[in-house]
């Protein structure tokens, strides 16, 4: 054997070895695994777990085989490869640690708390944790450097058909030819609803699901279909909720009108750019500290209807879990109306929020552009009003969509000028200047209040104020670099996540709140208000609105894609909730300016962060 099969042969047998031992170390995450009900479920789930340790190994395995074919050195190869895997399977050994306790992946939030000095506050290490930590430590390390050692003195006696070179490329391709066989089957499962395939998106760490639904599309398929949503509360991967809400059979429930504008910021609520809805808030509750749970359209109203932290989108999608809210509604036969000026597939809403409710959502209204479709809604409510009538309670959703970007208004709703016309993406940073592109936006928010105001009217014509609650509020904010950023989903200012928001109550007099609240509290109050007890611990994070706000909490959470935030009146943490990304942890200030990381608990007690730690595996099994 050659000086270069040899290196091959080594680095063959010392992945098998790792990839083993990587497999024992994470078949901790197996016992998490629903009680199967079919022999297929089973399968998937340890077809699954081999095939993401497999692409793991492979992205981690290829750079050591062209380092290997580059660099003609035994010893460099030997510790190239320990330091990589060595470090690959303890953070492996710890990430199992962290989702047995919170059922989640390490992210930016545990990592910098456990390594920031003053944490000791939210974590406390028992001795004997440490003893036992440190004994599968030296376990682990003790098998990575054994390996290569025995391989040392051993791996010349080992006699194979093949060459060390061939043997690794085959088993390189062993790595990917297995996800060839995982990643079409989640996609079919994603395509047709099948949960006990889709619910393993966010068990296993990294793993990659894979997802066709546009290029679906495309071809012609209805990616909109729903099967089988209903689960058994006991057989997924979500225990939400914790237990079932009782509801009292009161017969006189009020109506409920819930209409959502895209990207509304939360100071272009006034008499200059929203008049009627200005106006209307005079007989309303309005909340002038109030945040959406989430930087996006996603986690916005994700956030309304479950009420809990948007961290939880890609298991209640995977799962297929409606909201305790929507539920509850049904039981209570609710006639619903879903209107959007957006598709609702994407964000996947059919398969989350309304999934309850295929056949009463309205997403297909015809015409091009919001500012033609958000102008059908209040005409479609008027209809579907006569069609369905009033003796029954009713459900009525609205999304209006002109203050999304690109922005979309009629020509006679330019009212702030100078407005541009359209956005240069590609001209646009925070030197240029801005004001045409706000009163741009202002002039779409200047429409759907004009929308607004039709349905207003709708609901005093029919009377329909004595006996309904009315809800206006917005998904997200929308930045325009006031602290460097643009738009929305990109970080959690307050131009980007606080949001207006206005709740009338019949016979509730008028009233304006500064106190701290959330998009979380919506469920809550709202089913509170249908005839739920006042506790709502079992199905939500957020308080009801009908509470004593005063003191009711230090802070509220937000959601992006891969990130969240604690927000308080005094500082924001933003860190990740995804283990890619899990150095992401920033202190800003009530600016939004950057500080020093380790400062992180002269702004936030340990008692609130070890809270929403907790609170981010509340839900899952």
């Amino acid at each position: 054997m050659n000086n270069s099969d040899l290196r091959y042969s080594t680095l063959f047998w010392f992945l098998c070895s790792n990839f083993v031992l990587s497999l024992i170390i994470g078949s901790s995450y197996l016992n998490f695994v629903p009680d199967s009900i079919t022999f297929g479920e089973w399968a998937f789930s340890r077809l699954a777990y081999v095939s993401n340790f497999g692409l793991l190994f492979l992205v981690l395995a290829v750079p050591l085989y062209l380092l290997t074919s580059i660099i003609p050195s035994m010893l460099f190869m030997q510790i190239a490869s320990s330091v990589v895997f060595l470090t690959f399977n303890i953070a492996l050994f710890v990430d199992t640690i962290i989702y047995k306790l919170y059922r989640f992946h390490i992210n930016g939030l545990v990592w910098n708390i456990l390594v920031t000095e003053g944490s000791s506050d939210s974590v406390k290490v028992s001795t004997s944790t440490i003893v036992v930590f440190s004994i599968y430590l030296f376990l682990i390390i003790f098998s990575v450097i054994g390996t290569h050692y025995l391989l040392s003195r051993y791996i010349k006696q080992i006699r194979l058909k093949y060459s060390g070179k061939r043997l690794l490329s085959f088993l390189l391709l062993g790595f990917f030819c297995i996800n060839l066989i995982d990643k079409p089957i989640y996609a079919h499962a994603d395509l047709n609803n099948k949960t006990h395939i889709t619910r393993y998106a966010k068990l296993f760490p990294l793993y990659q699901p894979l997802t066709v639904k546009r290029l679906a599309q495309q071809w012609g398929v209805d990616v909109n279909r729903e099967f089988d949503y209903t689960l058994s509360k006991s057989n997924g991967m979500m225990n939400y909720p914790l237990n079932d809400i009782e509801m009292m059979n009161a017969k006189d429930v009020p109506n409920i009108i819930f209409i959502t504008v895209d990207s509304w910021r939360f100071d272009m609520m006034n008499k200059e750019v929203t008049p009627n809805i200005y106006s209307f808030s005079e007989k309303a509750w309005v909340f002038n500290n109030h945040y959406s749970g989430g930087n996006s359209t996603r986690f916005g109203i994700f956030s309304m209807f479950y009420g809990i932290y948007g961290s939880y989108w890609h298991t209640i999608l995977s799962e297929r879990t409606e909201p305790v809210l929507m539920e509850k509604l049904r039981q209570k036969s609710y006639n619903f109306g879903i209107w959007s000026s957006a598709d609702l597939s994407w964000p996947e809403f059919r398969k989350t929020t309304f999934i309850g409710t295929p056949n009463q959502i309205y997403d297909r209204i015809p015409g091009k552009g919001a500012k033609v479709r958000d102008l059908q809604q209040p005409i479609l409510f008027n209809s579907w009003l006569d069609s369905v009538g009033t003796d029954n309670p009713f459900f009525a959703y609205f999304l209006l969509d002109a203050p999304h970007e690109p922005y979309s208004y009629p020509d006679e709703f330019v009212k702030f000028e100078p407005s541009v016309n359209e956005i240069n993406y590609m001209s646009l940073d925070k030197h240029v200047d801005m004001q045409p592109f706000f009163n741009h936006y202002k002039n779409a928010v200047y429409f759907s209040d004009h929308v607004i105001g039709q349905f207003l009217q709708i609901i005093e014509k029919r009377d329909l104020f004595k006996n309904s609650i009315v809800i206006i509020t917005s998904d997200h904010g929308a930045e325009f670099y006031e602290h460097g950023y643009w738009g929305h989903n990109s970080a959690f200012t307050k131009e980007q996540v606080m949001a207006p928001f206005i709740l009338y109550i019949p016979s509730e007099k008028p009233k304006k709140i500064e106190s701290l609240t959330s998009h979380l509290d919506i469920a809550p109050t709202l089913l509170e208000l249908t005839g739920s007890s006042k506790n709502h611990k079992d199905h939500s994070f957020g308080i009801s609105l009908l509470s004593d706000l005063t003191s009711a909490r230090n802070y509220v959470v937000s959601s992006g894609w891969g990130e969240s935030a604690i927000i308080t009146d005094e500082a924001t943490l933003v860190f990740s909730t995804e283990t890619y990304n899990f150095n992401t942890f920033e202190i800003r200030d009530k600016d939004y300016n950057l500080l020093m990381g380790d400062r992180y608990s002269e702004f936030f007690s340990g008692k609130d962060v070890n809270e929403v730690i907790i609170n981010m595996g509340k839900f899952l099994k």
